[in-house]
């Protein structure tokens, strides 16, 4: 909750080119050990640069990622997917995990909500996750999409503009 505070009273954040594949990477040797357990089969590819605070995109990937691991069925797939569309870095975290019914997929990025709250405390969430991307994301002018199908998986698709967009 306090980081999620610290956030919101962001000021100025240094920003610089940052290097999404190498925080992607970076993010996925440090889930290892529950990717491992999991056996979970994981791909990252592509590369893209954001003008950014690599902090804050860490912890926004950490997020992502973890989500994916924790709601991720054990031998099941994590895909990290960046590339560049113009302007805009793309970054998509795609696991065939137990989904979210369409019904939460609005909701998801709201402060302390969760889907299914058993699981969620098992689990060890707190729903306040996506809620601190959301507000990464707004500090960078980025956006956030999420799809999802129940029982099959989630896509979670990231938009950011580009570091030489900004420069």
């Amino acid at each position: 909750m306090l980081r999620l505070s610290r956030l919101e009273q962001h000021g100025e954040v240094k920003r610089e080119p940052v290097n999404l594949r190498a925080i992607a990477d970076e993010v996925i040797a440090e889930l290892n050990p529950r990717i491992a357990e999991k056996g979970l089969n994981v791909t990252v590819s592509g590369e893209g640069t954001v003008q950014a605070a690599p902090e804050r995109i860490y912890e926004l990937l950490t997020n992502l990622c973890s989500n994916a691991v924790n709601y991720n069925v054990d031998g099941g797939r994590l895909e990290v997917a960046i590339g560049e569309q113009g302007e805009h870095t793309v970054l998509t975290v795609r696991d065939t995990g137990i989904g979210i019914p369409k019904e939460h997929i609005s909701r998801v990025c709201e402060r302390f909500y969760r889907v299914d709250k058993a699981r969620s405390r098992e689990s060890g969430g707190t729903g306040l996750g996506l809620s601190i991307a959301q507000e990464i994301l707004n500090q960078h002018k980025g956006r956030i999409e999420i799809s999802s199908e129940y029982g099959k998986g989630t896509s979670v698709l990231i938009t950011m503009p580009a570091a030489e967009a900004q420069a």
